[in-house]
């Protein structure tokens, strides 16, 4: 913890949701009254209709199966982090998870590599100490013409900017979409942000890289209806619609200062 910042994750991990909604509780009530129903008719026969002692079975029955259905939703609601509440709270299944084509945690991957990292006019030191301007024509005794690529193969290397370093991965790129404690999945109820590059200008600051579109990761995001991966259609609006692409295409912006984002 730094300053006022508050961040800490979650390891508890759990395979499916309860989200009641209108439908849900419809069968809630339904299944109760069928519960009372047949137990009703059981004591009858069992006790006696009328009598005290079946008023009794039956209204201590009945606060049973009350207390039971308020455990069974308290249960559920406790695993649920409010949306408004820590919203730096992260679940590490979400953190391990490549959910909606975001950057898995720890993953070294050529798509997970920072898109930045050794771009045009930066410094390239290769793990043997040698070092060149990746624009420098002279880098083409590398034997390729995209002598980025060469500091990005290399995974001892390292890369600098005037004078500042550039990070070969994405710190944040792990975060995406897991505020909240939210889940390891893009699902209709948690869904997540698109990963096209053209959401960017949309969704603002809500808005980070996913894993980069290359040629070995297309990006596909092998939607499966009611599954996902679902994302958010717009920044303003709760709709969702399947994602449409798992990865973002490597474009890359520069500042007046020429630093690249």
């Amino acid at each position: 913890m730094s300053g006022a910042s508050f961040d800490y994750t979650i390891s508890f991990e759990r395979d499916a949701t309860f989200y009641p909604d209108a439908t849900e509780l419809a069968k809630i009530i339904f299944a109760v009254i069928c519960v009372m129903f047949t137990s009703a008719i059981s004591l009858k026969y069992y006790v006696g209709e009328g009598t005290q002692k079946y008023r009794k079975t039956f209204m201590s029955f009945a606060l049973l199966t009350m207390v039971a259905v308020q455990y069974y939703q308290l249960w559920f609601a406790v695993l649920e982090v409010p949306i408004d509440f820590a919203s730096d709270a992260r679940r590490y299944d979400c953190l391990n998870s490549n959910k909606g084509g975001k950057v898995q945690s720890g993953n070294t991957a050529k798509h997970s590599v920072n898109p930045c990292f050794c771009h045009a006019n930066a410094t390239c030191t290769l793990s043997d100490g040698s070092k060149f301007n990746v624009s420098d024509p002279a880098a083409i005794h590398f034997n390729t013409y995209n002598s980025s690529e060469v500091c990005v193969d290399d995974a001892g290397a390292t890369c600098e900017f005037q004078g500042l370093a550039v990070e070969r991965f994405l710190e944040d790129a792990p975060n995406r979409d897991c505020d909240s404690a939210r889940g390891d999945r893009c699902s209709l109820s948690q869904p997540c942000t698109p990963c096209e590059y053209s959401a960017k200008s949309e969704f603002g600051a809500r808005w980070s890289r996913c894993a980069t579109c290359t040629a070995e990761h297309n990006g596909d995001c092998n939607f499966v209806p009611g599954v996902g991966p679902y994302c958010y259609k717009g920044v303003d609006t709760r709709e969702v619609v399947p994602c449409v692409t798992c990865c973002t295409e490597k474009f890359l912006e520069f500042d007046a200062q020429g630093v690249c984002s």
